[in-house]
């Protein structure tokens, strides 16, 4: 939490920062701090529990977390790309995420990084060395996933 962390899932669920609700931290002075709330919105004053979450330990050590929970996904679906650059990776996703495909996780790998991966797998089989996009889909049924990862 203090380090912000986030990670393929940032695309659908944002990262540690928008899913920390509140938390319970003690300063280096030895005082407890309590902060967010029930209330989703707040203009008072600072916003003490984001400031607290990325700092990484340099403001106060973070002992309790409140963190919104999300419902599992009914269906799930998931998809690699081989693209011929990362300029088209990246329009890729870009245009995913303006028609409202349903994109829970996306990472791209440059080629050099499939070629690194490709000579130290023994697992699995290699893959084409280009730039390549992994990419997760959530939906609410099996046909509306299927339809956004053609």
């Amino acid at each position: 939490v203090a380090c912000a962390a986030s990670g393929t899932a940032a695309v659908k669920y944002g990262t540690m920062r928008e899913n920390v609700l509140g938390l319970t931290a003690v300063t280096a002075a030895g005082e407890v701090v309590r902060t967010g709330g029930r209330a989703l919105k707040s203009s008072a004053g600072y916003d003490l529990t984001r400031l607290l979450v990325g700092s990484e330990g340099t403001l106060a050590v973070i002992t309790e977390v409140v963190l919104k929970l999300r419902p599992l996904p009914t269906s799930v679906a998931a998809a690699t790309c081989v693209m011929p650059t990362l300029a088209a990776a990246g329009g890729a996703v870009a245009s995913m995420l303006q028609c409202s495909v349903p994109l829970a996780r996306c990472e791209v790998l440059d080629a050099a990084t499939i070629a690194a991966f490709n000579a130290f797998s023994t697992d699995v089989a290699d893959l084409e060395v280009a730039p390549t996009l992994f990419l997760e889909f959530e939906g609410m049924s099996d046909g509306s996933v299927a339809e956004a990862a053609e």
